[in-house]
């Protein structure tokens, strides 16, 4: 089992001489092999070792057994242990973000932390820092399935990578059988989280039910898998030396930051290498591919070969434009994305804010009866200024951006509601939003959240009133 890991993180270059390796440990069978492993071979690999152990607050008392346990552990092998704690179900619902997301996201942050800790001795001694997880062949196989699902291309069926930035993952040659052999001959005992039996999970059902299935089919369908993978891998990293080549021949960037792209070339492409040079182009332009579909790609080949002067509006505020025989790519500056303060409590009770689109008024009113009728318009909302515990904002959309929809509480993300309104892409990030950080107050020009309507109980009302200047 260790030569085998050893030599996978050799062909892999995973790690060398004077690096320093932190290996993310939750007290798992998978990450208990993982440290044992490492240790065997740091002194002969060169590589210094320390631990980081992340508790996410969800399981309670049993969480932080898993958090002695990893003590314990580290303790008896001498291996320097950092232990960070989040509440990730509360920052799940701040974020509007799953608790696997965020709880991924905690995971990585503490790793960066870590990382930065770790870098000056590691450059002293001529290496840089690595985090090793212990991701094996078979979370490999069912994150496979699990993109093949949500509908992905290459990358997604190439599967985890076994080195992406400085994370490594030296069991990914390995599998979860051999892992736990590993341990019943050493006699190790390791900590089971009662989540993982969890079929709510996504990844879960997969490894639960949908894998020993596919094993009555053929014993060696994991590995199989893991086969496709690594072709996969290799495809992939052949087109994007393909695509980069074409890019680098064929894209220019103009002094006002213009991406322009000559449809010569793609004229020798076949049609799948033509969507990836444009999906490659696109996040180029915008700085990512999430959000960025084969659809867009699509589209966009559309424009190019179509009549000059036509335009196409994509993510992240994009432009497209045909001009002969060219691509024209534009973006707005990220200038035109303002943040500005509401000042409450209010001196003198009202207020008034400029935007490139026009000007937001707003003002408390105070003992306001019972009977006053409420404002039916689209540009003046009122609020319930007593239960505004923060401050509020006027800036553009944000990741996690959320309404509440009745009033048990229940929330729509943003995102949800522009495409249930059927809201241009290019529109939202246009759209003026009140927000108390992520909880919105009101998109401008449509809903309010329902938290802060105005009740009976109401005793100050918080009025906003946007008027637009029209050019």
């Amino acid at each position: 089992m260790i030569k085998k890991v050893a030599a996978y993180m050799e062909a892999h270059h995973m790690v060398q001489a004077g690096d320093h390796v932190c290996a993310g440990i939750s007290g798992g069978a998978d990450s208990v092999a993982l440290l044992l492993i490492l240790k065997e071979l740091c002194g002969v690999m060169q590589f210094s070792l320390s631990a980081i152990h992340v508790e996410h607050g969800i399981r309670a008392e049993e969480s932080l057994a898993d958090m002695r346990f990893v003590k314990r552990l580290c303790g008896q092998y001498g291996i320097p242990l950092t232990c960070r704690s989040f509440p990730v179900p509360e920052l799940a619902k701040s974020q509007g973000l799953s608790e696997e997301e965020a709880g991924r996201n905690v995971r990585y942050e503490a790793f960066s932390e870590e990382e930065r800790r770790y870098a000056a001795g590691a450059k002293s001694r001529g290496g840089t820092v690595k985090t090793a997880v212990a991701h094996h062949g078979d979370d490999n196989a069912e994150t496979v399935l699990f993109h093949l699902c949500r509908g992905s291309g290459i990358e997604g069926i190439a599967g985890i990578r076994p080195v992406r930035g400085n994370i490594i993952r030296p069991f990914l040659g390995v599998t979860r059988r051999e892992i736990e052999d590993f341990l019943e001959e050493r006699g190790q005992e390791y900590r089971t989280d009662t989540t993982n039996a969890d079929t709510g999970y996504s990844r879960n059902r997969i490894r639960s039910c949908i894998m020993p299935q596919l094993a009555l089919v053929n014993e060696a369908s994991t590995a199989h898998i893991n086969l496709l993978a690594e072709d996969m891998l290799e495809i992939s990293a052949y087109l994007q030396e393909e695509t980069d080549k074409i890019l680098k021949a064929y894209m220019k960037k103009r002094e006002d930051g213009t991406v322009c792209f000559a449809a010569a070339g793609l004229a020798e492409c076949p049609p799948f290498l033509k969507k990836r040079v444009i999906l490659e182009l696109i996040a180029r332009v915008s700085g990512s591919r999430k959000d960025i579909t084969r659809e867009h790609a699509s589209s966009v080949l559309g424009l190019l070969y179509g009549q000059t002067g036509r335009r196409l509006s994509l993510p992240y505020g994009i432009t497209a434009e045909a001009s002969y025989g060219s691509l024209l790519l534009s973006q707005r500056k990220n200038s035109e994305k303002k943040e500005c303060l509401i000042r409450l409590p209010l001196e003198g009770s009202e207020g008034e804010i400029r935007l490139d689109n026009g000007i937001l008024r707003y003002r408390i009113l105070e003992n306001q009866k019972k009977d006053r009728k409420i404002p039916q318009n689209l540009y003046t909302k009122w609020f319930d200024y007593d239960k505004i515990k923060n401050r509020l904002y006027i800036r553009n959309r944000e990741p996690g951006d959320y309404f509440v929809l009745d009033l048990q509480g229940h929330r729509q993300k943003l995102r949800d509601y522009w495409m249930n309104e059927r809201v241009p892409r290019d529109l939202r990030d246009r759209i003026p939003l009140l927000a108390d950080g992520s909880h919105i107050l009101w998109a401008v020009g449509y809903r309010i959240s329902s938290y802060y309507k105005i009740t009976e109980h109401t005793k100050r009302v918080l009025e906003v009133h946007f008027m637009e200047e029209r050019a």
